[in-house]
């Protein structure tokens, strides 16, 4: 689809940040983290302190198994062993907490799972936030596969990942797939989610040129899980086995014994069991090619490894599997790609390497120059300094009528198809824009006239990456030529009651659907209950249930879900606004459709709204709800309808 004239689409690595008469962010790094196997708080640190943060620290390393040893007591977190070494660490973190003075935010490092338990206890009102960096549950259960499916085990391991993020305000992943599957898979809330770059150290990987002459020297270092896809590259060292390629592997872990067995008694191989992180660069810089990940599977799709970064920051080609997070990461003119699980496919890409040298070299400029543009630590400190700042009390909160409605939507979504454009009418606040992005739907575009609406939304979005950002239009629909913009989906809640001529708006609806498109739409309920508060923010109507079906059948739309929602409680709010609501000063038009465009967008976070909001309030009304969508007792109606293929 080509973009609307008026679209906005700001790159959030180079265009986000608070404006400079802010005092600098004060951010605590606590945990029990790793700086050497895990580098990625070193990064983060370096990236808020080129982002102009202040930075403290609270930290007890306590596990010496490293990852390995945390899973462990992740999976078994009531063994007695477990309870000892966590509570002397978090003993020892407390202490050192209550020392490090002043501070806005706590980011809990990786792996923090059971460490951010303990932060949410001492930081009491502050913002803290989890560098999650992976799921618990999708590490040892679905990706190393160390743990029974349906056992208590992989159960604990799903609960440990929710009560981290519950106990976060907002939980970090290494990139928007991760941030994707958390939330349609886990079931974790997506509001909770954030996509950072894992990106280098760069001063621990400074560009140089590749060694002169000699064979392809071609480095692989892992830790040998799943991911990875250690037999791929041995099947692939076997084929080449032989030829002007130079391998050196290093790592240890899940499948290094059957990695061994296959490359058992080949020339051309050196294999180290770890090279200490000190003389990573060192030995980065020493080779011509490094390789990524080549596992098949689902978390391998969804990731992009650390060593990616590294190599692209020192300026060598990068060889790794085609995966859609590798692509979101990095152009394919700046990788060699290969089809995932391919033995045959990454010893033909080598051998292509060893025959064009000048090849080899473009690749590593080609991705130095992509590491400069995004992922420095000064890129990534934009971005993190911005989601780790505690904002301002928002204007607006997600009032129950939409917890009502987003509950159903959440229903419809998997019906929508997620690979075409998707299209929202009156995108309000945003919410549900960044539902639809948090959720892997892209490109996702939101058309409104009101101007609050526009500066609400950009700051709720504000936190996804240029890649899955939504794009922003302040129009109306016929701003869009339905030749040069088609979608797969068009969203339009709480609009049609304000526009005059609801059928010449579904008729545009329909002509910028592609064949076989859906609309998903809702209105407010029953003509009858027409009252002050329809006036007060523009309403021309409400809606009866044939009526509703009418207007789409007419339009030329199948309609395949027509449900009332709200039932019990939107009703009830409504006698409650009614019952308070002022009527409004008679006005002119105009004055009629700017009240229309800021309905919606301004809803105070007080009292009873505060109290409804919360989760565990609004569960027993969800599911109640749910019990007379085929009736006509509530107080809106849902339709998700289609256009015909044929169309």
């Amino acid at each position: 689809m080509g973009g609307p004239a008026g679209v906005e689409n700001r790159p959030i690595m180079r265009a986000t940040g608070d404006p400079p008469e802010q005092p600098p962010l004060r951010v605590c790094l606590f945990g029990s983290y790793d700086r050497v196997a895990h580098p990625r708080i070193a990064v983060l640190e370096a990236a808020l302190r080129r982002a102009g943060a202040e930075v403290v620290e609270a930290h007890a390393p306590a596990w010496p198994g490293g990852t390995q040893e945390k899973l462990a007591a992740a999976r078994r977190p009531l063994r007695p062993a477990t309870l000892i070494r966590l509570a002397g660490t978090w003993r020892r973190l407390a202490a050192r907490y209550r020392r490090v003075g002043p501070h806005e935010v706590v980011l809990v490092g990786y792996f923090g799972h059971l460490d951010v338990l303990l932060a949410r206890l001492l930081a009491r009102r502050r913002r803290v936030v989890l560098d999650m960096f992976l799921s618990v549950y999708d590490t040892v259960v679905l990706d190393r596969r160390t743990v029974r499916p349906n056992g208590l085990q992989a159960r604990l391991a799903r609960l440990l990942d929710r009560l981290a993020v519950r106990a976060s305000d907002l939980a970090l992943l290494d990139t928007p797939q991760q941030v994707d599957f958390a939330a349609r898979v886990l079931g974790l809330p997506a509001r909770k989610l954030a996509a950072v770059p894992v990106g280098a150290e760069s001063e621990r990987f400074p560009p140089s040129p590749p060694p002169d002459g000699g064979p392809l020297r071609v480095l692989f270092y892992a830790t040998f899980i799943p991911l990875h896809g250690s037999r791929v590259v041995a099947r692939a060292i076997r084929q080449v086995d032989g030829e002007e390629i130079a391998f050196t592997v290093v790592g240890r872990g899940q499948e290094r014994a059957a990695f061994d067995r296959e490359v058992a008694a080949l020339d051309g191989v050196t294999v180290h069991d770890w090279v200490p992180y000190d003389r990573l660069g060192e030995l980065v810089a020493g080779h011509h090619v490094v390789l990524g990940l080549f596992g098949a599977s689902g978390k391998a799709s969804r990731v992009v490894p650390g060593k990616v970064y590294q190599a692209a920051c020192a300026g060598r080609a990068v060889v790794t599997a085609d995966t859609p997070a590798l692509r979101a990461a990095f152009d394919p003119q700046e990788v060699m790609l290969v089809p995932p699980g391919d033995p045959d496919a990454l010893a033909t890409a080598l051998r292509e390497l060893a025959k064009d040298r000048a090849r080899v070299a473009e690749l590593g400029r080609r991705a130095r120059d992509r590491f400069e543009r995004d992922y420095t630590e000064a890129a990534i400190g934009r971005r993190l300094e911005a989601l780790l700042r505690p904002r301002e009390q928002p204007a607006w909160v997600r009032p129950p009528r939409f917890l009502l409605r987003l509950d159903l939507v959440r229903r419809l979504l998997p019906r929508l198809p997620r690979e075409l454009p998707v299209l929202e009418v009156g995108y309000g606040a945003g919410a549900m824009l960044e539902e639809l992005a948090a959720r892997g739907f892209g490109p996702v575009v939101g058309i409104d006239f009101s101007e609050s609406a526009a500066r609400l939304a950009r700051r709720r979005l504000a936190r996804f990456p240029a890649a899955s950002r939504p794009r922003l239009m302040r129009a109306t629909l016929d701003a869009l030529d339905p030749v040069r913009s088609r979608f797969g989906s068009i969203l339009a809640f709480e609009v049609l009651e304000h526009v005059e001529d609801d059928r010449g708006l579904l008729a545009q609806a329909f002509a910028l659907l592609e064949p076989g498109g859906c609309m998903l739409a809702s209105v407010p309920a029953h003509q009858d209950r027409f009252s002050v508060v329809d006036e007060l923010v523009g309403h021309v109507r409400r809606y009866e249930r044939q009526q509703l079906r009418d207007r789409f059948t007419e339009a030329g739309f199948q309609v395949e879900v027509l449900w009332c929602y709200g039932y019990p409680l939107a009703n009830l709010l409504e006698r409650v606004r009614r019952a308070v609501t002022t009527p409004p000063e008679p006005g002119s038009a105009e004055a009629l459709r700017l009240r229309s465009a800021e309905s919606g967008n301004v809803i105070p976070a007080r009292g009873l709204v505060r109290l409804l909001v919360r989760p565990a309030t609004m569960a027993p009304f969800l599911l109640a709800q749910r019990l007379f969508l085929g009736t006509d007792r509530g107080d809106g109606y849902l339709v998700l309808a289609r256009k015909p293929t044929s169309a």
